[in-house]
């Protein structure tokens, strides 16, 4: 059995932190949000499903860095994160944050364990990166199913061909997933 647990197929170990599990900041919504410049603002994390604000944190900004003040487990943190700039091929520049740990150029810092830093430093992996087999199988049907209409009907302005192919390749990922299923159960020595 893997470190993991007993997961046909997966990928890394299941207990390595999960990015999606972490709040983030993310220089590239900073910057259409206009928040790279001197002032100060506040940002705020909302829970997907309800909308409700879950966490936030306070923002002030200059030309090269921002400072941002947040509580943690009632305790008061005040971070330095450093703003760097690329210059872009075709003019303007991009804006990078600097790891606070590492000094790495990265877009989004998580926030795990009361400071911020890069996923690297953090040591967080994405949930997708956990997954066995099936549950790889799983996410890409969900995909193809967010393309289709109710019922796997073919949705106006799609072509035909793309229709079908599409449809093919659910028959396709569904048959793959019961075959990995039989050769799990195989493995397990059970009997169907």
């Amino acid at each position: 059995m893997a470190k993991g647990g007993l997961r046909y197929g997966a990928g890394r170990p299941g207990w390595h932190g999960k990015v999606e599990h972490c709040r983030s900041i993310d220089v590239r919504r900073f910057q259409r949000e206009n928040m790279l410049k001197p002032g100060s603002w506040s940002w705020q994390w909302r829970d997907a499903e309800t909308q409700e604000v879950v966490s936030s944190i306070g923002i002030i900004g200059a030309a090269t860095h921002m400072i941002l003040s947040y509580a943690t487990e009632g305790v008061n943190i005040r971070e330095h994160i450093d703003i760097t700039r690329t210059p872009c091929k075709l003019g303007g520049s991009r804006a990078w944050f600097r790891c606070p740990r590492c000094h790495g150029r990265v877009a989004k810092l998580h926030l795990r364990g009361g400071r911020f830093a890069c996923r690297q430093c953090q040591r967080l992996t994405y949930s997708s990166q956990s997954e066995d087999l099936i549950g790889r199988l799983w996410r890409q049907q969900a995909k193809i199913e967010a393309k289709l209409a109710r019922n796997w009907q073919r949705p106006k302005h799609m072509h035909q061909s793309t229709f079908e192919r599409l449809r093919q390749r659910l028959w396709d990922l569904e048959s793959a997933r019961e075959d990995a299923f039989a050769d799990f159960v195989g493995r397990l020595g059970l009997i169907l």
